[in-house]
């Protein structure tokens, strides 16, 4: 089975029978903070937390990118150096000689061990799609080739220009391995879905999402392509 932590699809109906039980707090508070010390709904969050490890879940990754790399390819694992190398290239030859010593400049600047670190050779992914609303997708979709190539670039005005002319804005719905992913809080599926069960019932409620990674790609039969263009400026 597979849950979308957004809609609640693929989350068995007596879990969602459970969460019906606390409608009148979540009608009544925003953030998730004011039912720490819940033990029911700690308890329900647990549940479905585990529920969602012995399954798979949705992620949603945003990128501009090349629509037929993703059929053929799907999400591949790579270091920054192969990203850039390979975005020299593919793409160089539309930047003049200026701008190609400027790219090299800020990549170079830009990108050090410590970035490396953080960034090579993993896959990143949030589970709403809450960045859509809050900005957190913005930049992503519109300039090409991810945070890789782009971040110390999209400013300067006619590189960016040209970044947002390579690829296509896209939001890859990825079905995955929760297991396989890292996050950073106690029990994320299970928050996530209560989050997102709660605003159904207040829209004004906080939604929580997460960045997670993986150390691994995603083969193309595992992700649907959504077209992000109507979400670009």
């Amino acid at each position: 089975m597979t849950v979308n932590l957004e809609n609640l699809e693929g989350l068995p109906k007596k879990y969602c029978d459970e969460l019906e039980k606390f409608d009148k707090l979540f009608r009544t508070y925003r953030f998730l903070e004011h039912y720490e010390h819940n033990r029911d709904i700690n308890n329900l969050i647990y549940e479905i937390n585990n529920y969602c490890l012995k399954n798979e879940i949705i992620g949603f990754h945003y990128t501009n990118a090349i629509e037929t790399d993703i059929l053929e390819k799907g999400m591949i694992i790579r270091s920054g150096n192969e990203i850039r190398n390979d975005f020299r290239n593919k793409y160089f030859h539309l930047f003049d000689k200026s701008e190609q010593v400027l790219i090299e400049e800020k990549w170079n600047q830009r990108f050090g061990q410590k970035d490396t670190e953080s960034r090579d050779f993993k896959t990143f992914f949030n589970f709403t799609k809450d960045a859509l609303e809050n900005g957190g997708a913005e930049l992503l979709l519109k300039y090409y080739g991810g945070e890789q190539v782009y971040f110390p670039l999209f400013d300067l005005s006619s590189i960016g220009e040209k970044l947002t002319k390579i690829g296509k804005p896209m939001i890859l719905k990825c079905t995955l391995d929760p297991n396989e992913i890292r996050t950073f809080i106690e029990n994320p599926w299970g928050k996530i879905i209560v989050s997102s069960y709660s605003r159904k019932i207040n829209p004004d409620t906080y939604q929580i999402d997460q960045d997670g990674y993986q150390k691994k790609g995603v083969k193309s039969e595992k992700i649907e392509i959504i077209n992000a263009k109507k979400y670009v400026c």
